[in-house]
């Protein structure tokens, strides 16, 4: 299982508060069975911004407690970047992006997609990059409309949605969406989005969950095997899954998954 979103850097942004409580949850994740883990520190301009440099030395002390630990998690460089005016020179720059890939993991204001997001991501692409919506089912606007997702799909947007999210960790509403998402193919990747403020528990539990409601099929997908394709700089596809619905009358349907 590969793990692209959490705040496990220590004293960069409000995730991890110091240097053991980080390293005590990346051997959590380890023991669970976490391979990779990208890093994923708030990049939000005027506010949570440092040094690339600062940001690696951090990095860099965490993989070396880790290993003489003896656990084998792999630690990547990666950002969760606050969609703004210009942060594509910030992107450019201190190369905010996760590993060495094109792709980004992006978020905006809470309360809904605006405007601007459209603008700010359409950036994005032009210059080459591959955005990723972090925690798509916390926003408003797509929990008061779940298939506005799909036009985010079709303008190359990736979707992730947070595992606690699938637990109900942020309430039933956010807990219906991310499950909406998953359900109909409408979610590339998985992420714990951990903040160490307690166990590192979430990610376990929500890979099990999609197994059963699911498959197992959907779990790897979505826990492994597009993660691989961000550590390769590979395409993940959009579209990775048909959902055919057969109805039986009007109160019953049958939903059929084909993977390609």
């Amino acid at each position: 299982m590969i793990d692209i979103h959490c705040h496990i850097i220590p004293g960069i942004d409000d995730g991890s508060k110091d240097f053991t409580n980080s390293v005590s949850q990346l051997l959590a994740m380890d023991a669970g069975g976490i391979t990779h883990a990208f890093l994923t520190s708030h990049y939000l301009k005027g506010h949570y911004e440092y040094s690339r440099e600062d940001y690696m030395r951090k990095l860099e002390a965490l993989r070396a407690g880790v290993r003489g630990k003896g656990a084998k998690l792999k630690l990547h460089p990666g950002f969760e970047v606050f969609l703004s005016p210009s942060i594509l020179e910030d992107i450019n720059q201190k190369n905010l992006t996760l590993g060495d890939s094109k792709y980004v993991l992006v978020e905006t204001e809470l309360n809904g997609l605006y405007d601007d997001f459209s603008q700010h991501t359409f950036e994005l692409l032009r210059a080459g990059y591959k955005p990723i919506l972090a925690h798509a089912e916390r926003y408003v606007s797509v929990m008061k409309r779940p298939s506005s997702v799909r036009k985010l799909i079709e303008r190359n947007i990736y979707i992730q949605v947070n595992t606690g999210s699938l637990v109900g960790q942020y309430g039933e509403k956010v807990r219906q969406t991310a499950w909406i998402l998953l359900d109909n193919g409408w979610a590339h990747l998985l992420g714990s989005d951990d903040h160490v403020r307690g166990p590192y528990r979430s990610y376990f539990d929500a890979v099990n969950k999609i197994k059963h409601r699911i498959d197992s099929r959907t779990a790897q997908l979505l826990s492994r095997e597009h993660a691989e394709m961000i550590l390769a700089d590979e395409d993940i596809p959009y579209k990775y899954v048909h959902v055919e619905r057969r109805h039986r009358s009007k109160s019953n349907s049958i939903w059929r998954w084909i993977f390609g």
